[in-house]
């Protein structure tokens, strides 16, 4: 019967991956862009030390940690990723965000580009030092040092996606001109204003609290440095007295390792008792003019999570693949369910640009 199950789903995933195209769903790896076989071996790079010891246990905890006033901790963003690390790079690439995308453009142009427009707000050249504040597996890295020419230092709280980022880094030649390091980015080893420039891509979200993070980079930055950030905060159309907008909040925060969300206002106010000045912000996200939804294919790709749940649900009962695979994939369904509602309901966006300079 297991056995059955097994090439049942193997035969539906191929079977519906040439119907409907779908791009993401594959067993085997192609380049550098893994497979679900990866997901199914665990620990790809040797480095994912579980604070709980096992998968199961680590969503257990993470679940009362989510559901428990005051209990959201940098322990929990930790086993967030342990947990989503190969999913995120399963399903989206390399670079763990969204892109401001435009109709006449791929997936991975888009994300490009979008990387890109950090390297050109802060003015980045050949020689500045820079730091990556929530550098996932390098994939912004790589882009903005190839784009501009500088130095990037990407630090992550995670020792598995530090493994994975130094792993894809030798891969693609690049050791020299990016480093990855583990480091918490609200205690930064740097010396007192010793960067050229400092960044974020949809990270800082995940800081308990904002003025920690965005204290310590303003720290170790120049006087006159530049720090760009996109930031996951409430939009436009957000209304704190629709209980639907809240429900929203609370999915996004459980499916992706957050504290409660923040405002635009709360992202100026602590931005000024740091002692930046916000010089440019612009929410990309309300940019209709010939772009695609932020969420467009998180709204399009439905058929593709529903075949790689059966898949682990299928795997998993089959002993190939870790207990509590089926029950992260599922949070990661709950986050990708409330981020498309943030985002036909206009009340959350993944893409407020925020340019601050330190006077």
């Amino acid at each position: 019967m297991l056995g059955k199950l097994f090439f049942l789903a193997i035969a539906g995933g191929v079977a519906s991956a040439w119907v409907f195209g779908l791009e993401s769903w594959r067993i085997f790896p192609r380049n550098d862009v893994p497979g679900m076989i990866n997901i199914f071996h665990g620990d790809q790079a040797g480095a994912r030390n579980l604070e709980k010891g096992s998968l199961a246990e680590e969503i257990k905890d993470y679940d009362r940690k989510q559901t428990t006033d005051n209990a959201r901790d940098v322990e929990m963003v930790n086993q967030y990723y342990n947990m989503a690390t190969d999913f995120y790079e399963y399903g989206w690439g390399q670079s763990f965000h969204f892109a401001h995308t435009k109709k006449d453009e791929g997936h991975d142009e888009s994300i490009a580009r979008h990387e890109d427009r950090l390297a050109d707000v802060l003015g980045l050249k050949t020689g500045d030092k820079v730091l990556d504040c929530g550098c996932g597996v390098g994939g912004p890295a790589r882009q903005i040092a190839r784009h501009s020419g500088a130095h990037v230092t990407g630090v992550t709280l995670n020792d598995y996606q530090v493994a994975r980022a130094k792993l894809h880094t030798a891969k693609q030649g690049m050791e020299g001109k990016v480093a990855f390091e583990q480091g918490d980015f609200t205690k930064l080893r740097w010396e007192d204003e010793s960067l050229d420039a400092v960044y974020a891509i949809e990270a800082t979200c995940h800081a308990p609290k904002l003025a920690d993070v965005y204290g310590e980079i303003h720290r170790v930055l120049k006087k006159g440095g530049r720090f760009a950030t996109y930031e996951w905060i409430t939009a436009k159309g957000y209304d704190a007295n629709n209980k639907d907008h809240k429900d929203i909040l609370t999915e996004i925060e459980y499916g992706n390792g957050l504290p409660p969300m923040r405002t635009p206002e709360e992202i100026r106010k602590v931005a000024a008792e740091v002692g930046f000045k916000v010089i440019f912000e612009e929410d990309l996200a309300q940019d209709n003019e010939g772009t695609r939804p932020w969420y467009h294919r998180l709204d399009m790709s439905w058929w593709q999570y529903q075949l790689t749940h059966v898949t682990c649900f299928t795997m998993e009962t089959l002993g190939l693949a870790e207990s509590g695979t089926v029950s992260i994939h599922g949070m990661l369904l709950r986050a990708a369910d409330g981020l498309v509602r943030g985002g036909k309901s206009n009340c959350f966006t993944p893409m407020h640009l925020f340019v601050m300079e330190k006077l």
